[in-house]
């Protein structure tokens, strides 16, 4: 996420979302977009002489040039699908055509976006860092060489001046920024891969922020020399077992439901994730649009768990777990937890890349994953993993007609409380009537950061660096 903060610094989407608020504001617009009666079309109009970092202004041809660019095979975008419903979208990735007739240039500041189907949370998807504009003539210039090295410019408050991509980025202050010179000169991006390096050259003052993994969260905690310094912050994410509902040991529900039972989350939050997570009741967090306040917690019973086990049927369940390392001990302690109600857990600990490949081939039975969004809603959260189409590209293989149902409803539904009932009642699908994943916690994550550095924030794990200040007055 380190990466993507940089490339937030560099180029910008049309609209932002705030961190503090949550809402979303205007960036490279006028304002909100105009949006027809029909839900369909939205207008927008660029502000006045907004400079790319190579001198040229921003235009509608460059917003049309990116977005046409985000869809053609060749440029291998992953993030597509919430973009896919831009007109013409679908053909461009199909390869049957390379004009997007859903942007509509009026003039150099104005142009339209046609949708095929109204979607609420269009605003929202447009101020993804997925959706930065870039400037037509550099990109089309650098070809395949785009996004390596310096080859990388946008209407952002830095320019980048250098990169090595394994050890160093560093950006400087864009004079002629649209919102006025930003606040540093240099900002410099060093990558440490180990966690307690990091924090020792922290220590040590060679850099002013940094992230703490969080297994080792309590140790820093308790390090006076930095605990203070600590700045907590609740991405839109959450961690959950993922169970292959392809696996003859998983379908039944009542044996999802009993793993589910056997599981005590609170504990686990407060002892193995150092209380820096809070016990998941649903898929969608608190932060997100579609969250369930009244939802109850997930029901801690022993007891109850092996009643279902044995009304299914089943005894001597053995199933088996693949992790990467990061989840290890997590996973040990739901294989301890499972054991309570006889059933056995293999746990063995895989690399990342291996992690990865098996997911997508299906061949996971038992894993952990943490899931997040940048777009803070909750509908986007849960369907980029459950919807069916995704589910079967992830060791999950849920295939609910009604939950999809539920998330198409809810997108084209302008009505904000009917919209939210949509994502509720899709959440409790998944997690409370099929069991379909189950949900652990909402993670908390952290950074340290010198008392001089000023406005340091995190919108959704990405790191907004474009308000940054140093004050060293006091």
């Amino acid at each position: 996420s380190g990466s993507v903060g940089v490339s937030e610094a560099v180029a910008e989407s049309l609209l932002v979302l705030n961190p503090d608020t949550k809402e979303i504001e205007p960036n490279l617009v006028t304002g909100l977009p105009t949006v027809s009666e029909d839900g369909l079309t939205y207008s927008y109009e660029l502000k006045d002489g907004i400079k790319f970092h190579n001198g040229e202004t921003l235009k509608s041809s460059d917003v049309k040039y990116t977005f046409t660019r985000m869809f053609l095979p060749a440029t291998k975008a992953t993030s597509i699908d919430s973009y896919a419903y831009i007109e013409g979208a679908k053909d461009i990735i199909a390869g049957t055509t390379e004009e997007l007739s859903g942007v509509v240039i009026k003039d150099d500041r104005h142009f339209d976006i046609k949708l095929t189907q109204p979607y609420s949370t269009f605003n929202a998807i447009m101020a993804q860092f997925y959706a930065v504009i870039y400037p037509e003539k550099a990109c089309k210039e650098a070809g395949e060489a785009w996004g390596t090295e310096t080859n990388f410019i946008g209407t952002g408050a830095y320019k980048l001046v250098s990169n090595d991509s394994t050890t160093e980025v560093v950006l400087e202050g864009f004079a002629d920024y649209h919102e006025g010179k930003p606040g540093l000169d240099e900002l410099r991006f060093v990558y440490i891969d180990d966690a307690n390096t990091r924090i020792l050259n922290y220590k040590n003052n060679d850099v002013d922020l940094v992230f703490i993994s969080q297994s080792l969260i309590q140790q820093y905690q308790n390090d006076e020399s930095i605990s203070k310094e600590i700045v907590y912050y609740t991405p839109a994410s959450t961690q959950f077992v993922n169970l292959n509902l392809k696996s003859e040991n998983l379908k039944d529900v009542r044996v999802r439901q009993a793993l589910s039972m056997a599981i005590d989350r609170d504990t686990i939050c407060s002892t193995i994730l150092s209380g820096v997570a809070k016990p998941a009741k649903s898929f969608i967090p608190s932060s997100e649009t579609g969250y369930n306040e009244s939802a109850p917690e997930f029901e801690y019973n022993v007891d109850k768990a092996k009643q279902l086990l044995a009304e299914a049927g089943v005894s001597n369940l053995t199933l088996n777990a693949q992790v990467r390392s990061q989840d290890q001990n997590l996973m040990v302690a739901l294989q301890d937890a499972w054991s309570k109600i006889g059933v056995t857990c293999n746990v063995s600990v895989i690399d990342s890349g291996v992690w990865s490949d098996a997911r997508t081939n299906g061949d996971l039975e038992v894993t952990l994953v943490t899931w997040s969004t940048l777009s803070f809603q909750g509908v986007e959260h849960m369907g980029s993993y459950f919807r069916s189409d995704r589910a079967a590209k992830k060791s999950s293989f849920y295939n609910n007609p009604e939950f999809d149902k539920l998330l198409v409803e809810g997108r084209s539904e302008s009505n904000k409380d009917k919209r939210t009932e949509d994502y509720k009642d899709a959440d409790n699908l998944l997690t409370r009537t099929d069991f379909a994943t189950l949900p652990l916690y909402w993670p908390k994550n952290s950074f340290v950061a010198k008392k001089y550095v000023k406005n340091a924030k995190v919108g959704n794990l990405i790191y907004h660096f474009f308000d940054v200040d140093i004050d060293t007055s006091n």
